[in-house]
């Protein structure tokens, strides 16, 4: 593999296609041997990396009053040239993939050991602050777990939200951790010689078994003495603390693109949304310094769902959830102006009388309206071709998929799972109707020796959208030396997701094809998708795409 010291900058992101310009001389070819990459190259090694500390409280502040973050109007930054996110530390494509998940797949998510072991629980680690109880232990085999439990209000809720968007994140390409439902009793408990806690008065002290009752009063207990909880299994390597949805990591040699410009997490905006993730900020994610052959490398991971679907981790969802920031100036003003007689809509949505759910639904879910708790830079930065990306994820999950992943909840009660499952439907459906065409939403390109062009519609394959009324393709020779683009005959005019290059266009080794749409309703798809193609051998390999 070639690299040049720009590519790792960009990945060609930035600068693809632009359609009958000229390059000035001496300019470097737009396209190398080795594009598309599906790789990012993380040759370097992190082991000088320190540990971060960043609390809850002046992230919150940071993103809602300092203006975190660059928000500029480009295109993700960590893209190869045909609009893809190559494999990485944050990134692993998984759904689209030439080996399409199964829903079996899925379902196997990121477990690849096995579940903690009954027996003796030994407490290492615990925190009672707050109202919500957790403790690390080492199970009977000496594994390390954080456990989590269900509130008494909301039994199963907490415990099957964690389960249900841990698969769900996995697929979708995220690094997560390994979280196991599990049932423990009070006697399957002890404490560790030198364990130590952090009590409500902040102060660091010797747990007692007392302080293991006091925790456990906390949590949701089956009639037969048992709790549910969920284990998340502990990552390897060395944990280095959050990271921000912003800037890079200054002492990560590898971390060279503003994480508020990378694909993945702009897209977060799209999942977030479908899962009502609105905890998506840096306090519920992880970075660990693991081996990577002779060196090593800081993965990043997203941790903690226990406040995503209808699950507010310590009681159900508040209705704001989603809605609202937790500060933000217009509403409170009409508040204040109106004497407190302006309700917000979202007060008045009826949610199922549904424990186990908590507060989700579809009804008056509209995605471009959500929000998380605060600003995310990553967010704000999320154009129309991170939404369409994110969307054709998300609308990559069958029903079937949907309903397996809700009943690995194990809920008790089967309305709550199939509840889960069609309101997860419903809204994953309106991600796809609205930002699989906010531009066109074509992909999957290729071209034949003949010169036989075939694309896919995503957005007509998932039923979010009608075929419309065609598209215009429109051909050229590309000059890879120079970047210019000589058009070659007159726009075709298609109804099918084909067209024929003319025989001029085929002389050179590059060829480049830009397609507009025509929809009556969808004004995204008349944007131009500009594809080129490198010749290969007696045929044609896709080697570039600019939305």
């Amino acid at each position: 593999m070639t690299l040049r010291p720009w590519r790792l900058g960009a990945l060609l992101g930035a600068a693809l296609l632009t359609a009958s310009v000229s390059a000035v001389d001496g300019v470097a070819p737009r396209f190398y041997d080795d594009d598309p990459l599906h790789e990012d190259p993380e040759t370097q090694d992190a082991s000088g990396v320190k540990e971060i500390d960043l609390s809850d409280q002046y992230d919150f502040l940071e993103n809602s009053f300092l203006n975190a973050g660059e928000q500029k109007d480009q295109r993700a930054v960590n893209l190869n040239t045909i609009d893809h996110v190559p494999n990485s530390s944050w990134y692993t494509q998984r759904l689209g993939t030439a080996e399409v998940l199964s829903v079996e797949d899925v379902i196997r998510g990121p477990y690849r050991g096995q579940p903690p072991q009954s027996g003796i629980w030994t407490i290492v680690d615990a925190k009672s602050e707050g109202i919500s109880p957790g403790m690390t232990v080492r199970d009977s085999t000496g594994t390390l777990y954080f456990v989590k439990f269900d509130p008494p209000s909301n039994p199963e809720m907490a415990t099957g939200a964690e389960v249900i968007s841990t698969r769900l994140f996995w697929a979708l390409g995220f690094n997560v951790p390994e979280n196991y439902l599990a049932s423990l009793r009070r006697d399957d408990l002890r404490i560790a010689p030198n364990t130590m806690l952090d009590d409500e008065h902040g102060r660091t002290r010797a747990m007692t078994e007392a302080d293991v009752d006091a925790l456990l009063l906390k949590a949701a207990r089956h009639a037969d003495g048992s709790y549910r909880v969920v284990a998340s299994k502990g990552i390897t390597g060395k944990d280095i603390g959050p990271f921000r949805y912003y800037g890079t990591r200054p002492d990560d040699p590898n971390d060279i693109h503003p994480h508020e410009h990378r694909r993945e997490l702009r897209a977060m905006r799209v999942f977030g949304a479908w899962l009502n993730h609105d905890d998506s900020r840096a306090i519920n994610t992880r970075d660990f310094l693991q081996d990577a052959g002779p060196r090593k490398i800081v993965r990043h991971y997203l941790i903690d769902f226990g406040s995503t679907l209808g699950s507010g981790s310590t009681r159900a969802q508040g209705t704001r959830a989603g809605n609202e920031y937790i500060w933000e100036a217009r509403p409170t003003l009409i508040s204040m102006i109106t004497l407190g007689f302006y309700v917000r809509p979202w007060l008045k949505v009826h949610y199922p009388d549904l424990p186990a759910v908590g507060r989700f639904e579809a009804n008056y879910f509209r995605p471009e309206r959500w929000k998380p708790e605060y600003p995310n830079p990553a967010f704000d930065n999320t154009g129309p071709d991170d939404l369409l990306w994110g969307a054709r994820g998300v609308m990559a999950f069958s029903d079937e998929a949907i309903l397996e992943v809700s009943r690995t909840a194990e809920f008790s009660d089967p309305e709550a799972t199939a509840y889960m499952a069609q309101t997860l439907i419903t809204r994953r459906d309106k991600i796809g109707q609205l930002w699989l065409n906010v531009v066109l939403p074509v992909d999957d390109f290729d071209l034949t020796a003949e010169g036989a062009l075939t694309f896919r519609n995503i957005a007509v394959e998932t039923r979010t959208a009608t075929a419309g009324r065609g598209y215009k393709v429109a051909w050229a020779r590309f000059d890879n030396a120079t970047g210019t683009a000589t058009p070659v005959g007159e726009p075709q005019v298609v109804t099918e997701t084909r067209a024929t290059a003319p025989r001029e266009a085929l002389s050179g080794d590059f060829v480049q094809a830009t397609l507009t749409g025509d929809h009556p309703t969808h004004t995204g798809w008349a944007t131009p998708t500009t594809v080129v193609f490198r010749r290969a051998g007696t045929g044609w390999a896709l080697v570039g795409v600019d939305r």
